[in-house]
């Protein structure tokens, strides 16, 4: 009979339980790692997800704060701010570099490129709100003087006619307070409806009137009228005021113009490169995903492995069992012949033993037969000799004295045979139950052995 297998026992399951440990915690660091990867490109992704969103809603709030000409930037700068502090925590503290399938130059390359960018985009965000808060305190200025101005240019019209100017005299004065409602008229109009036309008008009516007051204002003839003329430097003086404000209003305008051309252009070059960038990490987010698929199927190959090697191993096991139940049964009917090895499993170094105690108790009980053959002859010797002696004692004349010395010394000598028989009889008797304990222990424990093969 022969095992199928040489390796231990021992070292399989070993083996099998190493391989397992191995694979168990390859798989769960590998996961850790994936599901760490995939956790910071979600919070990366949602970071660019927001700032796409604050940057498309920075211009539409610049556009509409604008159209409403509304001095209150508390919205703005909050979504301002927030666009920044997104900015500041993807630049700085970006944990995805641990992340091999990135290309972190690049990345780099185009954060450093956003940052510029959204500093030039703050810079005109910042310019638009000054020209703004100017333009409206500009524009308030002009709302709150218009009637005054209107009523200098009617007290002109008033004191032409009262000196009984020339016709063309009392036109140009007319004209002059047209201009003034012109004026107002055209800058709440372009106000309102941001028109280019508006604006344009507004600064001809500007020009004009500009340059009205101050044809009155140098004209001798008017000089030389006191009441006339001083009606007119009041209003040409005020006018100084009022044209400053002007002055103003086109310098911020096109200040403003700019700033908003600058944040239309930034803001969406932003944009373009936040959405570029949020496609980068989308699809290193899709590729993670990829690899934890690939990987789990991957690990669930070398779990289905484990697993059919730790059910070979059984079986294997089992067979191994099953033969050396076979042989303990052998043992069991006294069939002693020796079980043929030729491998290096436990169960077969526990037949080698169990051969080898066999043959010591055999050998033990060949020994105990022996001697006691020996004592018994022994014994019938020393009975022989103790009779030819008596014999020999009764034919030869051998004083009193000398036949009870000899008879004593025969007795003696007696006595040891006699005791060294029933010693070794004793010793044979302690030899066979030593024998029939371990019978019944082979038998007891070949009984367990099969109990448990029943019980698999």
């Amino acid at each position: 009979m022969k095992f199928a297998f040489k390796n231990p026992i021992s070292s399989r399951l070993s083996t099998i339980v190493g391989i397992t440990f191995v694979v168990v915690f390859f798989v769960m660091i590998f996961n850790i790692y994936l599901n760490r990867a995939n956790i910071s490109l979600t919070r990366v992704l949602n970071n660019l997800n927001i700032q796409v969103n604050l940057s498309q809603s920075i211009i539409k709030e610049v556009f509409l704060d604008n159209y409403r000409n509304t001095n209150d930037f508390e919205i703005l700068n909050e979504k301002s701010s927030s666009l920044l502090k997104k900015f500041d925590t993807l630049f700085y503290q970006d944990k995805t570099y641990k992340i091999f399938w990135l290309d972190r130059v690049y990345i780099k390359k185009l954060l450093t490129q956003m940052q510029d960018e959204l500093k030039i985009f703050n810079d005109n965000i910042r310019s638009y709100e000054i020209s703004r808060k100017n333009l409206y305190k500009n524009r308030n200025f002009l709302y709150l003087n218009n009637q005054k101005l209107l009523d200098m240019s009617d007290e002109i019209v008033k004191k032409m006619l009262q000196r009984k100017v020339t016709q063309e005299e009392i036109n140009q004065a007319g004209k002059q307070r047209m201009l003034t409602q012109k004026i107002s008229y055209q800058l709440t109009l372009y106000t309102i409806k941001k028109e280019k036309s508006a604006y344009d008008e507004f600064l001809n009516a500007f020009e004009e009137y500009n340059s009205t007051i101050l044809s009155f204002y140098t004209n001798s003839t008017y000089k030389s009228n006191k009441e006339l003329y001083e009606t007119i430097k009041m209003n040409y003086n005020f006018w100084q005021k009022y044209a400053f404000n002007i002055h103003e209003i086109i310098a911020n305008q096109e200040i403003l113009s700019d700033s908003l051309s600058g944040i239309n252009h930034n803001g969406s070059l932003l944009a373009q490169n936040l959405k570029k960038l949020y496609e980068i990490y989308d699809r290193a987010a899709k590729q993670t995903e990829y690899v934890f698929n690939i990987f789990q199927y991957i690990a669930i190959a070398i779990v289905l492995v484990v697993i059919f090697g730790l059910i070979f191993t059984t079986i294997w096991t089992k067979k191994q069992i099953a033969n050396f139940l076979k042989y303990s049964k052998d043992l069991n009917e006294n069939n002693l012949s020796n079980i043929q090895l030729q491998e290096d499993t436990e169960l077969a170094q526990a037949s080698r033993n169990i051969n080898d105690f066999i043959k010591r108790i055999q050998k033990t009980k060949q020994n105990s037969i022996l001697a006691k053959k020996i004592g018994e002859q022994i014994h019938n010797e020393i009975m022989e000799i103790n009779s030819d002696i008596k014999e020999h004692l009764d034919e030869k004349s051998f004083s009193k004295e000398d036949k009870e010395k000899i008879q004593k010394e025969m007795g003696m000598s007696e006595y040891i045979a006699i005791e060294s028989s029933d010693e070794l009889i004793n010793i044979t008797k302690k030899l066979e139950k030593l024998s029939d304990s371990i019978d019944k222990s082979i038998d007891i424990y070949t009984n367990c052995l099969t109990c448990k093969e029943k019980n698999k």
